[in-house]
């Protein structure tokens, strides 16, 4: 699932309720994690909230190669090889076990990655101050899941006459 800058899918689950949803569905999946969405600190704090529930299933990461940006009359990310290196190393710490890229992630940025996976020992969890120094800071300073996060409104259709 995608999780917004209020920590939540668009259909306004959080990473905890997502967690446990999983486990309820009837047929299973093998793994459950976060893609795309508004940046890679973000993703892990997702991932960390998946963590924190417990599941037994492998959790996936797949955080953008940075943010976009519109330049010249393209979309470019400004997320470098190096720097999707170290979120691979933090997403492993944070618990994941499925760790890729989405959105404007090239070859260089994936054999970053692998090559920061294997060369590098396992960490202890990281925590959020240590994803937004090396990252970049978070989009809100909210998961979504604490008492202060945003009510979300509901939506109601007009009928048609």
């Amino acid at each position: 699932m995608s999780f917004d800058t209020a920590g939540r899918t668009m259909m306004g689950l959080t990473s905890a309720a997502l967690a446990t949803l999983v486990e309820k569905l009837p047929h299973k999946p093998h793994g459950f994690g976060a893609n795309c969405g508004v940046g890679a600190s973000d993703l892990l704090r997702t991932v960390l909230g998946f963590v924190a529930q417990g599941s037994e299933r492998p959790i996936v990461a797949k955080g953008n190669a940075g943010i976009p940006k519109y330049h010249d009359g393209h979309i470019h990310y400004d997320g470098t090889p190096e720097l999707m290196a170290e979120y691979a190393v933090l997403a492993r710490d944070c618990g994941a076990k499925i760790i890729g890229g989405c959105c404007g992630t090239m070859p260089e940025h994936l054999a970053m990655m692998r090559q920061a996976l294997e060369s590098r020992p396992c960490g202890g969890r990281p925590t959020l101050d240590r994803i937004a120094e090396t990252l970049g800071g978070f989009s809100s300073p909210d998961d979504g899941t604490g008492d202060n996060a945003p009510a979300r409104r509901e939506r109601r259709r007009r009928r048609r006459a």
